[in-house]
């Protein structure tokens, strides 16, 4: 559980504060990279105790602290319809410095439950919250961060 509150603080200090670091791109690339294989292989237990609401994060403040940190972060494009041969498929904006706000939202909760409630719980919170939530997010910025590299 160590490694894994560690992988998530490495990622969610860049929507807290400003981070001073030469390779963050590379940084987070391989953190997300870790996170995303760790989901990947998760087998997770649904805890039935109830434990009080977690307060999450100001999506405001984290995309204000996320800006600050990745000033070459700006909005990409993605398509729609990616399965849908026989259809053209729609080109929309996609926004990096959002997909990495809503990860580090998310991961605090993930954090938040880990040293607070149990590990199970952690567990299963993390696993849903990438399957209905993060997982776009994290695959979006990661092919991003690909496209930077070009």
């Amino acid at each position: 559980m160590e490694s894994f509150l560690k992988l998530i603080h490495q990622i969610t200090r860049y929507g807290t504060k400003p981070v001073i670091q030469t390779d963050k791109l590379v940084s987070l690339k391989k953190s997300l990279g870790d996170l995303y294989a760790l989901y990947l292989n998760l087998n997770s237990n649904f805890d039935e105790q109830l434990y009080e609401e977690v307060h999450r994060l100001d999506y405001a403040g984290v995309y204000a602290h996320v800006k600050v940190n990745f000033p070459e972060f700006i909005e990409y494009h993605q398509i729609d319809q990616i399965l849908e041969l026989d259809q053209t498929p729609e080109i929309y904006l996609g926004d990096a410095i959002d997909d990495l706000t809503d990860l580090i939202i998310d991961l605090s909760e993930v954090a938040w439950r880990l040293e607070n409630t149990s590990l199970n719980d952690g567990l299963w919170y993390f696993n849903t919250l990438m399957k209905i939530h993060s997982e776009a997010h994290l695959l979006n910025l990661l092919t991003y961060l690909k496209a930077l590299e070009a």
